[in-house]
């Protein structure tokens, strides 16, 4: 009898403990992940010699490229991981369509960057950097 009587009660404690157990569990549920945010990079490219826009320059930031405007006009995003420095291509490709010009690879560095737009978990939001440049003529 009290064998019996002690089985009962262990099946109910279990029971009550895995219940409350889960229940608790359910309740703090935490994330697992990297926290990520959009870098945005966006900028004019002029001559160094006539301060004149640049057309068709390639500007390329870790998985993004793109080519300035007529106007000298760019603008690359990222989005992943947060790192706060990024490298940054200037590459004249056309030739000597607008003239010639030296390739440039600089760093952007995004020294404590305000996000605006996050979802108050892993994604941060986004931050922007204004950064022009001037490109020398090759000759």
């Amino acid at each position: 009898m009290k064998i019996k009587l002690l089985k009962t009660y262990n099946i109910l404690i279990t029971g009550l403990l895995s219940i409350l157990g889960f229940a608790i569990a359910c309740d703090s549920m935490d994330e697992y992940g990297t926290p990520t945010a959009k870098f945005i990079v966006n900028g004019k490219v002029k001559s160094s010699k006539t301060n004149q826009p640049i057309e068709n320059i390639r500007v390329s930031m870790l998985y993004d490229t793109t080519y300035t405007d007529k106007n000298g006009a760019y603008q690359v995003v990222e989005t992943g991981e947060i790192h706060n420095i990024y490298n940054i291509e200037f590459k004249d490709i056309d030739g000597e369509t607008n003239g010639e010009f030296n390739n440039l690879d600089t760093v952007i560095e995004f020294k404590n960057p305000k996000f605006t737009g996050g979802d108050g978990n892993w994604y941060k939001g986004e931050t922007s950097k204004e950064y022009d440049i001037k490109l020398t003529p090759k000759k």
